[in-house]
């Protein structure tokens, strides 16, 4: 009697480590092991159902339990070595195996019907205990034969990864590859030995015992479920889950959370048009955008006051594709934070273009103050800084209706032109004073020295502006104090300059320039009526002047005559 309850005590045994491992495992179920404890249970069963037997037939039904879960043990265990050893069954090979254990087991259950598995069956007592005496069929070799195979190709494959050093603990191949052989041998001797004795029920609980360690064990090697643990204790992530045709699967906490309205949705069915925030925030039905050729790629969700991106994934089997998962995470912390370093951002640009047009303001007028004082020493000219300056405002405009003829000027290159012109005499503060306030016409020396005034601006505005970081309006600046003097047939001083070799801002600004010359009173002759400064720039197109540009200046006369005509008015008053 005490062996008999020593056996129900492994079905028992059994029975706990199945339920231990379920309920431990169920976050993280893993069917291989389920199976196999499973299985283990039925085989252990079957021992402990066929010791309590006083019949034959009852003795060949739990004989047909004992072996119906040893099969189906040693098949699910196949499984599980193999995926400890980070590999896959091939289908083709699974699906083989599996007719090879159905076959068998249909062999076992049909003993007394055709004597494959055994030819001769009787009970027989050992220690108290029932047991079945029978000569072997052809059935038992192949279940030999199964077993064998089975645990040689275990073997192979434990052995082959030891070899390959793939990314399994070698420490673990080796416990298991004891495992196995123990489980073998537990078998085989006591079948050599010709001991009746069944002492599988208590190999199973070892080997169940040995798997239950290495589940936990090889929980802390799932980096995948980990980080999912890990995230799913952070928060802010979520899924929503669709088969293939797109209907509703399931959903979590934070999804809902997202989307309340998924509530009234019943499972297994579509959501319908009239949950529109759903629909066009998850591109639902969207014509231009599918979820197949858009899966792995990232889409914002602003849903009321959180920023969400969705992420959608296939989900599959061995075999095809069953579905959508819709990744969520939320953002919103993320683009709030962006939002405030914009706005910051905004903020400093504000301030830096304040103090920047502060600092340029400041720079325009010492730069319009130094170009004063150098006139205040000329005699001939005064306000002839201002007046050229504001004549290049207006011709600037009407450069810009003709980008069709010049393509290079832009509102930019104005801005800077405008910027720049009342800096093109500036070289004048290197003349000697008996030149510069020469009440009469100079002489061909004295105009030599004077003409040195368009060379020596250039030094001044380039020292000038050394330390502006904008070096274009140095550049434009440096070319009008140098170069407005040139003539467009070369000659012109002081390069001698022809053509399209003149800067383009001085072949501007020698237009205003003379132009104000032609219509100003100077000490060595009388202004010029707006007819004869007009005819003479007309006729000095091609020679002196770009005859392009000449031509778009001519058609600014209403403008520039209205602006001289004002400022004479002014002087009078």
């Amino acid at each position: 009697m005490v062996m008999k309850i020593v056996y129900l005590a492994a079905c028992f045994i059994s029975l706990i480590e199945l339920t231990f491992f379920y309920v431990t495992s169920s976050r993280n179920l893993n069917k291989n092991f389920l199976l196999l404890y499973t299985t283990t249970l039925i085989s252990n069963f079957g021992y402990s159902l066929l010791v309590f037997t006083t019949t034959l037939e009852a003795a060949l039904v739990g004989n047909v339990f004992s072996y119906f879960g040893s099969i189906f043990t040693l098949f699910f265990m196949f499984f599980v070595i193999v995926e400890m050893c980070g590999r896959r069954v091939p289908l083709f090979a699974g699906f083989l195996l599996f007719i090879v254990s159905i076959a068998i087991t249909v062999m076992v259950a049909t003993t007394n019907v055709n004597h494959f598995f055994y030819t001769e069956v009787r009970l027989d007592k050992l220690f108290g205990l029932t047991i079945i005496k029978s000569k072997n069929g052809p059935g038992m070799f192949i279940y030999l034969g199964y077993l064998a195979a089975l645990n040689v190709i275990s073997i192979i494959i434990i052995i082959v990864t030891l070899l390959q050093k793939r990314q399994v603990s070698a420490k673990t191949l080796l416990s298991l590859l004891g495992m196995i052989v123990f489980g073998t041998m537990a078998y085989v001797i006591p079948l050599l030995l010709g001991v009746k004795f069944n002492l599988m029920p208590f190999t199973y609980i070892l080997l169940q015992t040995y798997f239950l360690y290495f589940a936990f064990k090889a929980s802390t090697y799932d980096l995948v479920g980990n980080l999912m643990n890990v995230y799913k204790r952070r928060g802010g992530y979520g899924y929503i889950a669709f088969d293939h045709k797109k209907r509703l699967l399931g959903y979590d906490d934070f999804a809902l959370g997202v989307f309340p309205e998924l509530k009234k949705v019943r499972i297994d069915s579509m959501i319908p048009d009239s949950l529109a925030n759903v629909t066009e925030k998850l591109r639902y039905k969207k014509e231009d955008w599918n979820w197949d050729e858009n899966c792995n790629k990232d889409f914002k969700i602003l849903n009321q006051d959180k920023a969400i991106i969705c992420t959608i994934h296939h989900m599959t089997s061995r075999i095809r594709q069953t579905g959508f998962l819709l990744e969520l995470r939320d953002d919103t912390e993320q683009q709030n934070y962006i939002k405030s370093i914009s706005d910051f951002n905004k903020e400093l640009s504000r301030m830096v273009r304040e103090k920047t047009m502060e600092v340029t303001g400041m720079q325009d007028s010492i730069i319009r103050g130094m170009a004063i004082m150098v006139e205040s020493r000329d005699n001939s000219t005064g306000g002839h800084i201002a007046r050229t300056s504001d004549s290049i405002r207006i011709f600037a405009k009407e450069l810009l209706k003709h980008k069709d003829k010049l393509p290079m000027i832009n509102q930019e290159f104005c801005d800077l032109l405008i910027k720049a012109a009342p800096m093109h005499d500036l070289g004048k503060i290197a003349v000697d004073d008996s030149i510069l306030r020469k009440p009469e016409k100079f002489t061909p020396q004295e105009y030599e020295m004077m003409k040195t005034h368009a060379q020596k601006g250039a030094v001044i505005v380039k020292e000038v502006l050394r330390e502006s970081t904008d070096k274009d309006f140095e550049r434009i600046a440096v070319n009008v104090a140098h170069y407005h003097h040139e003539k467009w047939n070369g000659q012109g001083y002081p390069e001698h300059l022809k053509g399209e070799e003149i800067p383009l801002e001085a072949r501007i600004m020698a237009l205003a320039d003379v132009f104000d010359a032609l219509v100003s009173r100077r000490c060595y002759k009388n202004e010029f009526s707006f007819d004869q400064a007009f005819e003479i720039i007309k006729n000095d197109l091609g020679q002196h002047f770009d005859p392009v540009i000449g031509e778009i200046f001519i058609q600014c006369r209403p403008q520039i005559e209205e602006y001289y005509t004002s400022v004479v008015n002014k002087d009078k008053n």
